[in-house]
């Protein structure tokens, strides 16, 4: 069916912590490396993967330029998962990360 358009609209939140902690696995780069690196401090870095710290925009600037993937797709992760924290779709994922 030509012009069918589907929405995509998951029934969870995925945080820019979860995101960026598979960015670092990936790379064999722990927190705190990825921290000096990116010069944060790794108490930030460990409060986005734990979802508790926000990515604001300079972060999301210097997580481009460490990581390679837009800051604006870094916001609008960001937002989205806040967002989604706001409709209760987060929740389960929060608890599991800080259960680690």
């Amino acid at each position: 069916m030509a012009g069918t358009t589907y929405r995509f609209e998951p029934d969870y939140a995925a945080s820019p912590g979860e995101i960026l902690e598979e960015y670092l696995e990936v790379r064999g780069m722990s927190p705190g490396e990825f921290a000096g690196l990116c010069g944060r401090s790794p108490e930030l870095i460990a409060g986005i993967i734990a979802g508790e710290a926000a990515v604001d925009a300079a972060m999301a600037g210097e997580l481009e330029r460490t990581l390679g993937l837009a800051a604006h797709i870094w916001l609008g992760i960001e937002e989205g998962y806040r967002e989604g924290l706001a409709q209760g779709k987060g929740v389960a994922a929060v608890e599991r990360e800080r259960a680690r």
